[in-house]
């Protein structure tokens, strides 16, 4: 009589295999993909030309900005400089932290890159001999101007950090120039949002994926380019034009700014871009005189919002290398703005006779601002500085 005999199967066995041999497929698909962003990361590593605008970025309410403490090599043009932000977002002489709240006299400046100071080591910059001035008498100066800005931009800004940060401040100063003319026009449209934590979160990983993933970084080239090709080269052939350098990097920073300006025909006309010659130019005159309204449209709101707070305003407006050559200390551009100033109140300083007073134009040209550039020299920004400190600590 035969016995029973059972086989018994070690169904333990199977389970005792490595999780990537029970699914072979999906490992396969794992390994490929770390592969592929391994390889992708590497050629961004290398072939990823360096940004030199990480410390820039677009802002959903007052449209673009800095970023808080960053340290970088900024470049304009062929000049390479260093550049710090503080912890507010505002370039300052190193990587420093603001509070909000302060006992002593606090003056914000608000401009474009003139005040920014492109091409210029910030203590050099007349924000930063201000600022060395008023630290001696225990007042405080920030800059938040940055390239591109005009009086909408200035007016959200300040709004955003009085209502939004709650910052302290006692004085506000705005510089003024004929960019505003353009750049008014190009951000008529723009309309402040805020943006959710979600929102934020995708932003910060898409800065993350451009500057590291090269295919991330080429599709958005790609994009990037077909959307603006023309705009850059209308830019171009304004600088050939003029007889300028060609500056990519500069151009690369302008053409993000018309995010918002939908008039395609304007922005791929040269001409548009030479806004120094707008009101020398009879089919521009009007485009002139309506990104001045709107200028002052905006200046009123910023009047009344700083009215509010006890803020003192003071408008500066300061001239182009063309007007310097006219020199003509009290040319259209500065009458509207004094008489606007002296219609509302507000405190109004010339500075076109800081580079219109008897000196040769050329001379002065060529000693107080970049070759080439409306933008001041170490000498201009000095000069500047000396005649503002009268006025901002008499």
């Amino acid at each position: 009589m035969k016995e029973n005999t059972k086989i018994v199967v070690d169904s333990s066995a199977s389970l005792k295999k490595w999780w990537f041999e029970r699914t072979p497929f999906l490992t396969l698909l794992i390994f490929l993909f770390f592969i592929i962003t391994l390889t992708d990361f590497l050629l961004g590593l290398f072939l990823i030309p360096p940004d030199i605008t990480l410390f820039r970025s677009l802002h959903p309410y007052y449209h673009h900005g800095l970023l808080p403490v960053k340290k970088a090599i900024a470049t304009w043009g062929p000049i390479a400089y260093p550049f710090y932000t503080n912890s507010l977002g505002m370039r300052d002489t190193g990587i420093v932290h603001v509070p909000l709240t302060t006992r002593n006299k606090r003056i914000l400046l608000l401009g474009d890159s003139h005040t920014e100071a492109v091409g210029i080591y910030a203590e050099d910059s007349f924000y930063g001999i201000l600022k060395k001035a008023g630290k001696q008498q225990g007042i405080e100066v920030l800059n938040g101007a940055v390239v591109s800005y005009s009086p909408k931009i200035h007016y959200l800004k300040a709004k955003y950090y009085l209502e939004k940060l709650k910052l302290d401040m006692d004085e506000i100063w705005v510089f003024l120039d004929l960019s505003d003319l353009q750049n008014e026009i190009a951000y008529e449209t723009f309309v402040p949002h805020d943006k959710n934590v979600f929102i934020k979160a995708k932003d910060k990983l898409f800065r993350f994926l451009k500057a590291n993933s090269f295919t991330v970084n080429r599709i958005e080239f790609i994009c990037d380019s077909r959307n603006y090709a023309r705009f850059t080269a209308a830019m171009s052939e304004f600088d050939q034009q003029r007889g300028r350098e060609y500056r990519n990097n500069t151009i690369e920073l302008y053409r993000v700014f018309f995010h918002d300006f939908n008039d395609k025909e304007l922005l791929q006309n040269p001409e548009f871009h030479g806004v120094g010659q707008w009101y020398y130019d009879s089919s521009f005159i009007q485009l002139a005189d309506k990104g001045l309204n709107l200028g002052m449209e905006n200046i009123r709101l910023l009047d009344s919002l700083c009215r509010q707070r006890k803020i003192n305003l003071t408008l500066c407006v300061h001239p182009w290398q063309i007007q310097v050559m006219k020199q003509d200390t009290g040319d259209y551009y500065v009458r509207r703005w004094a008489d606007f100033c002296k219609s509302q109140n507000i405190d109004f300083i010339n500075l076109f006779p800081v580079f219109i007073n008897g000196e040769n134009p050329e001379a002065a040209i060529k000693k107080y601002y970049i070759p080439h550039d409306n933008h001041w020299s170490e000498q201009g920004h000095s000069k500047v500085a000396q005649y503002l400190l009268k006025y901002m600590f008499p």
